[in-house]
């Protein structure tokens, strides 16, 4: 019985060494001023400060890794993560949306900060920088909504 748990272990050991060596593709492609959304919109500073640390990790094309990330299977998960995030929002296509969407993409924006969604709590868990006050998320409400007016305009 031991000699079967031993091999199990150095088994599992093995595995782990061996995932070392494979990782997914990095979700970082150049910024594109015309259809990246800060870019686009030129909201102030302090609400990109907020956008880019809270939102661009997993609902963009330009993510910052941690660490962490060249664990795996924590790479893994990681992807997986930004893959849903974008497919949900990706703040670089912003630019090539029509009217319709653009308005959709912001919207999403107000429904979530309001309703306290995004962030994810995982995520401000380990990126502090990402947490946003009771001051800064009224503060992203109030761009999204007349972001929104505004472009419902042109």
């Amino acid at each position: 019985m031991k000699r079967g748990l031993k091999l199990a272990l150095i088994g599992l050991a093995a595995g782990g060494i061996v995932l070392q060596f494979f990782h997914p593709e990095k979700n970082s492609s150049p910024l594109d001023p015309e259809e990246d959304l800060l870019m686009v919109t030129s909201p102030p500073e302090r609400i990109a400060e907020l956008i880019k640390y809270s939102c661009y990790d997993c609902h963009s094309n330009q993510t910052t890794y941690p660490w962490y990330s060249k664990i795996s299977p924590v790479s893994w998960y990681l992807q997986k993560h930004i893959k849903d995030g974008k497919e949900e929002m990706n703040a670089s296509t912003y630019g090539s949306m029509v009217q319709t969407d653009r308005i959709k993409f912001l919207t999403d924006i107000y429904d979530m900060m309001d309703a306290g969604t995004m962030p994810l709590v995982s995520y401000t868990l380990i990126h502090r920088d990402a947490r946003i006050s009771q001051e800064d998320k009224e503060a992203i409400l109030d761009w999204s909504e007349k972001e929104a007016l505004k472009v419902m305009k042109e």
